[in-house]
């Protein structure tokens, strides 16, 4: 596969975008501002729980405004016809797309966990490393999970308007309603005798959306209060950190997998 060429030109061409800069700075303050003004209770995890309350949110946004224009904007500009004129299918052009605009996120974001990572293994009682290496890993893909969707929504649809609403509509979908989507599943199919606890098939269903798949994999590991039933006691054995894990993976390859097939017919 050919996809370097695409890959490297998006990191150049990120470097010189003041955008980019601008979201990196911001998402570098606010991880810093949970390490400086981090938890009283001097406990390490007590520091990463609020580093995920930071980046949990915003993560995925800056995953979207990564990736919704990452092909629009080359078929508005007309370099989409010459960037697919050069040795470079429309399957390379796609993964290049989907590595350049991961690392572009990725590599400030991880440098940036691991700099304040760093700084709070001073800082605070019970340090995990390894257990911190893992859960910025786990933010990296989940970051990388919301550039796949955002670059599949770019390559399906032909204006700008219509890539960010249906990306901003996924963002809400999976990041800030998919517990109380399932609720209400639950709900209407038991006509609002919600059982309790809920059957495990709702339980699994939880971790579908790739914001609770991140929050389980990092809860989990730190020992997170929650009242997500797939974080329970009780969880049905499939629910784990290895399925959670596959959640990531499946929202990182499946959407611009289904991107690519309708960009691959579409006329230029």
């Amino acid at each position: 596969m050919n996809w370097r060429p695409t890959a490297r030109k998006d990191v150049r061409d990120s470097i010189r975008s003041r955008t980019i800069w601008a979201l990196a700075a911001l998402a570098g303050l606010l991880v810093l501002r949970s390490a400086v003004f981090g938890p009283d209770s001097g406990a390490f995890a007590a520091f990463v729980e609020t580093t995920f309350a930071t980046v949990y949110g915003l993560v995925p946004l800056v995953g979207i405004v990564l990736g919704y224009k990452a092909v629009l904007y080359e078929r508005e500009s007309g370099s989409l016809v010459l960037a697919l004129s050069l040795p470079q299918s429309r399957r390379d052009f796609v993964a290049g797309k989907l590595v350049g605009r991961s690392l572009v996120l990725g590599l400030p974001l991880v440098a940036g966990l691991v700099v304040v990572g760093a700084v709070a293994l001073t800082q605070y009682e019970s340090a995990a490393p390894l257990s911190y290496l893992g859960f910025v890993g786990a933010t990296a893909l989940y970051g990388v999970a919301f550039v796949s969707i955002a670059l599949a929504c770019s390559m399906s649809f032909a204006t700008d308007r219509q890539v960010l609403v249906r990306a901003i509509g996924l963002y809400v979908a999976l990041d800030r309603a998919w517990i109380w989507l399932v609720d209400t599943i639950v709900a209407v199919l038991f006509r609002f005798n919600t059982p309790s606890p809920i059957p495990d098939w709702a339980v699994a269903l939880q971790l579908a959306s790739p914001s609770e798949a991140y929050r389980h994999l990092v809860a989990v590991r730190f020992e997170f209060d929650s009242t997500h039933a797939h974080l329970a006691a009780e969880a049905p054995s499939v629910v784990n950190s290895w399925t959670a894990l596959l959640v990531l993976a499946g929202w990182i390859l499946g959407p611009v997998a289904i991107g690519y097939l309708r960009f691959r017919n579409t006329d230029l």
